[in-house]
């Protein structure tokens, strides 16, 4: 496991201070249409242009935090809002990547999620939302906006504590509830913990 770095959570702590909605960096608003993202089929996806509310979380094939917040929060809150928010898992992980491509698609069909598996080759996505770590999560709003980002809830301090899995702090659902409901994000930036995201 690794911890989002001390520079992040310095970044992080200063946004939080601020309230407000931060918006997608500059290259990611202006050059998501250009970002080699694409879906298991070899379909170009472009999330930025995708209309209203959308979640997009970093996905790994071998990562156990990956595997309790989706049991624990992303499937669930998938299909409770399938109708007002897209869902996307991004897979930016090299070692993850570089391997065996139909062993790749084994494992993503085995959860089967109900959202697509978006393949970040170069890092692209990745990049562009400064993401570190899977399950990092963002919610980003119609004007393309970062409404809420960080850990989906609390369920690696809560296997941590207990030795079993469950949650007792539901960030995203909380930052969705809130966001569909008109009304600012509590709690908008959260410490993202898991898996580092290799790059090359």
């Amino acid at each position: 496991m690794k911890l989002i770095s001390l520079s992040a959570l310095l970044l992080a702590a200063t946004l939080l201070a601020s309230a407000k909605a931060a918006p997608i960096p500059s290259k990611a608003t202006a050059n998501f249409v250009a970002l080699p993202t694409i879906s298991m089929t070899g379909e170009k996806v472009d999330i930025a242009a995708q209309k209203g509310w959308r979640v997009v979380y970093f996905w790994s094939q071998d990562c156990p935090c990956v595997r309790d917040c989706e049991r624990l929060s992303l499937v669930h809150l998938a299909e409770k809002y399938k109708d007002k928010v897209k869902f996307y898992a991004v897979e930016s992980n090299a070692p993850d990547l570089a391997g065996n491509r139909q062993a790749l698609e084994a494992n993503i069909a085995i959860h089967h999620l109900p959202y697509p598996v978006l393949l970040d080759p170069n890092h692209a996505v990745a990049d562009a939302l400064q993401a570190v770590s899977t399950p990092q999560t963002f919610l980003i709003n119609p004007d393309n906006k970062i409404v809420f980002q960080g850990a989906p809830d609390d369920s690696l301090e809560f296997k941590s504590r207990t030795g079993r899995p469950g949650i007792t702090r539901a960030y995203l659902a909380d930052a969705l509830s809130q966001s569909l409901a008109g009304q600012p994000v509590q709690m908008p930036l959260v410490k993202s913990v898991g898996c580092g995201i290799v790059r090359d």
